[in-house]
């Protein structure tokens, strides 16, 4: 089955769904049979684009499919989901999995019953400074601060900042932590959109860790940014510039900016993790583990929700 070539497609071709379809028209293990999308007109001019079909019906594209990602409206993944998990098609769907935590539990039972590969499309994890500060073995760290902040975009308006920007470092924290969150406090605003554009976050985990996240899709200049501090030593993460810097205790003798820290810059690979991320999911397929799977969504979902009536409460978080 490793070698075999695997027919898939796209559900859902506008700004990332266009980039996933190229993902598997470029991939040597992959067969990009054809795209839907509920504007026929846009499945067509993507179709045309990659050399591939447009389908004006899904259930005639799941037929002829082994694998789809459904990158639609957040809204509509849970139909969309189910009716490819019910055609016995694995699928990896954008981040949020769900519009709500039943909905995801109710997608999970069926792909359990099915058998088949249910993957959520949190791709921070497979960037290369993340998997290299999760591959050094050092646990949870004490404390967690993340910045992701957008220019506003005409997209994505289909959910508020938190499920749109804050989400990724939501998984992560849990991602590199590993426990369960205790306490959620936030405060958030709707600045342009009837729904929340910036908000922070303070969780504190059953480990002890402690996080700060923060979230805007209404600045001038983009950032994205995660520092994470253990006791002996802190890495910081730039994603944007694709940069991991990492400062740890190192005695009086050791030379750089700050006495006793000895400072290392860490060799990245220029890794397209969109690609990655394709070929993770295609490798999950095959029967290797599945990088970000329907437990770990639903998880980054239920503490998205928990930041989301936090705010709704009231519970701000602590002055610093």
């Amino acid at each position: 089955m490793s070698d075999e070539i695997l027919p898939v497609g796209v559900v859902g071709v506008g700004h990332l769904g266009r980039f996933h379809a190229m993902k598997y028209r470029d991939h040597p293990q992959a067969r990009l049979v054809g795209v839907f999308d509920a504007d026929p007109e846009r499945a067509r001019q993507v179709a045309a684009e990659l050399g591939t079909r447009a389908f004006d019906d899904l259930a005639a594209l799941l037929r002829e499919v082994r694998a789809v990602t459904v990158a639609t409206p957040t809204i509509t993944h849970f139909e969309v989901v189910r009716q490819c998990l019910e055609a016995g098609v694995h699928v990896l769907v954008e981040k949020p999995f769900t519009d709500t935590v039943a909905q995801a539990d109710a997608l999970i039972a069926l792909q359990q019953a099915k058998g088949l590969v249910l993957a959520v499309g949190h791709l921070k994890r497979l960037h290369p400074a993340v998997q290299h500060v999760v591959g050094l073995g050092l646990g949870a760290p004490r404390y967690i601060e993340a910045e992701r902040l957008a220019p506003f975009k005409p997209r994505s308006l289909d959910v508020d900042v938190i499920m749109d920007l804050m989400i990724h470092d939501l998984d992560l924290a849990l991602h590199v932590t590993q426990a369960d969150w205790q306490e959620v406090r936030a405060v958030g605003v709707a600045v342009v959109t009837d729904k929340l554009d910036m908000a922070n976050a303070w969780l504190t985990f059953a480990n002890g860790t402690v996080a700060r996240i923060a979230a805007s899709r209404v600045v001038r200049e983009p950032v994205r940014k995660m520092r994470l501090f253990w006791t002996d030593r802190y890495a910081s993460i730039d994603f944007l510039g694709n940069n991991l810097s990492i400062y740890q205790r190192h005695g009086q003798a050791a030379a750089g900016p700050i006495p006793g820290v000895l400072a290392e810059q860490v060799e990245l690979s220029d890794t397209d993790v969109l690609a990655r991320e394709v070929d993770a999911f295609l490798q999950a397929v095959r029967g290797a583990p599945v990088f970000c799977d329907a437990q770990a969504g639903r998880r980054a979902l239920a503490l998205a929700q928990d930041v989301r009536a936090a705010i709704q409460r009231g519970v701000a978080p602590p002055a610093l």
